[in-house]
């Protein structure tokens, strides 16, 4: 699957100009997962990751290409203990996956990579009260009090979900990414709506729904992202 291998490159080029700090993924040091949403109020709020009016971003991306070569989590920004206010927030998933066999059924694997990113709604961190929202892309997290005290850092959390990512057996690799610069985070947003458009052309395509190119409205997509086309073409042809 390399139909997201352009964003994971673009994505790479734009966090090059700002210097971030890597953490190898640690078991020892997995945020506890309370498996069910915690309700955390206002008044308990060290702060907010995207929220407040704040700008908000998460994408996730799948690759075979052999991008991502490591379990690892980035922090772009301030780290949650050195945060004292509501911050831009992003958080970007690059995947790295063994072949899901979308030579001989493109179907299956798509189901695959959907099965995947579905992950991201059943990671529940102690004090880390997530709200997403796939319509507008975005990601607020509220952050306790409590939690701030007790030293939570993204690297913990981020191992959080790789553990969760990496149960999954057609998982290899997974990179985290939480970024708290706001110039890095509105740079990055139209990102999130290239990765929409990547997977509504793919289901487009595997609904069976072969048209004229001409007058496809996926036509843009499918002229800008490897691979597209000739699936397309594939899949008419079948």
């Amino acid at each position: 699957m390399k139909l997201y291998d352009s964003i994971i490159k673009s994505t790479g080029e734009i966090l090059a100009e700002k210097e971030g700090v890597r953490f190898p993924y640690d078991r020892s040091r997995v945020w506890k997962n309370l498996g069910e949403s915690e309700l955390i109020m206002r008044r308990d709020a060290a702060f907010e990751l995207g929220g407040q009016g704040q700008p908000s971003v998460n994408y996730t991306c799948v690759t075979t290409s052999g991008l991502i070569t490591e379990d690892e989590v980035y922090v772009y920004g301030p780290d949650l203990p050195d945060i004292r206010a509501d911050v831009p927030f992003a958080k970007i998933v690059f995947l790295e996956t063994n072949d899901l066999g979308e030579s001989e059924d493109e179907e299956k694997a798509y189901r695959t990579i959907r099965n995947i990113e579905f992950v991201r709604y059943h990671v529940f961190p102690v004090g880390y009260m997530v709200r997403v929202s796939a319509q507008s892309n975005e990601e607020q997290v509220r952050v306790s009090k409590k939690v701030i005290n007790s030293g939570i850092r993204f690297s913990y959390v981020g191992a959080a979900y790789i553990k969760k990512y990496r149960a999954l057996p057609e998982v290899r690799h997974v990179r985290i990414i939480f970024i708290t610069d706001g110039e890095l985070v509105e740079k990055l947003t139209p990102y999130a709506g290239k990765v929409d458009g990547i997977t509504r052309t793919l289901t487009h395509i595997l609904d069976g729904l072969p048209t004229d190119c001409g007058h496809c409205t996926m036509k843009a997509v499918c002229d800008e992202v490897e691979g597209m086309r000739e699936l397309h073409l594939k899949q008419k042809k079948g």
